[in-house]
């Protein structure tokens, strides 16, 4: 029941993310070498190590609980 939580939690974190990105204009325009075609928001992969310290600061606080 927690990986639920916590996978509806670091979409929300994502998506918080995206706004903020947009907000700040970090994004990656296009060039003649680049894969993509369009305005792409660079940085989304920062919510892995967020998932991860969140994931240890739980296990510890769980591991003292129990």
């Amino acid at each position: 029941m927690i990986y639920i939580a916590l996978f509806f939690l670091f979409i929300g974190i994502e998506l918080i993310y995206f706004k903020i990105a947009d907000h700040y204009n970090i994004i990656d325009k296009p060039n003649s070498r680049s894969s993509h075609t369009s305005i792409t928001l660079r940085g989304g992969g920062i919510i892995f190590p967020i998932a991860i310290l969140l994931q240890v600061c739980l296990d510890m606080f769980l591991s003292q609980l129990l």
